[in-house]
């Protein structure tokens, strides 16, 4: 018997599918079971506990020291970062363009493979009456940037497009 191992574009694929749709499930549960603050609730804590775990004091002295020294670089420090530290949900190739500003940047996402799972579980499950086809983005996404940008009190949000989004940092 042959075995035959999926390439790892397909794992991702697979996991990236399998991630999100679990979102739907989750949300369509706790919409059912406890409402929309429940659901809003588990998005926040989720969000914090991963902030207090994945980011240490040293990471937090080191943000603060190269601020400290230039906002600027470290401005562009972040936004590196939340762009490497996101290519699980926001493929780089998705990326369409980024334009800085002194105080700003706008990161332009298209075609996100996210928010197209997200839009397709909501329709396979026929939840579309429950949970608006936004809300991964809405509070999955951007808030988990947001979390993050208090690293170095960079404000996060975002526009929201068919397709994908605008997602704008300010510092």
């Amino acid at each position: 018997m042959e075995k035959d191992e999926w390439e790892d574009k397909h794992k991702y694929k697979v996991t990236l599918e399998n991630l999100v749709e679990n979102h739907v499930i989750l949300m369509k549960f706790l919409e059912d079971n406890f409402g929309n603050d429940a659901i809003v609730k588990y998005y926040a804590t989720k969000n914090e506990m991963n902030y207090e775990n994945k980011i240490g004091r040293g990471i937090k002295l080191g943000a603060k020291v190269i601020k400290t020294l230039s906002s600027k670089k470290f401005f562009s420090i972040f936004i590196d970062q939340l762009i490497k530290n996101a290519q699980y949900m926001i493929p780089v190739k998705c990326i369409i363009g980024i334009d800085y500003g002194e105080k700003t940047a706008t990161i332009h996402i298209d075609k996100c493979p996210s928010k197209r799972i997200f839009r397709r579980g909501v329709k396979k499950f026929k939840v579309q009456d429950q949970i608006p086809i936004t809300a991964f983005c809405e509070l999955n996404c951007i808030p988990t940037f947001q979390t993050y940008g208090r690293i170095g009190n960079i404000k996060v949000s975002a526009n929201f497009t068919e397709k994908g989004c605008d997602i704008f940092a300010e510092i």
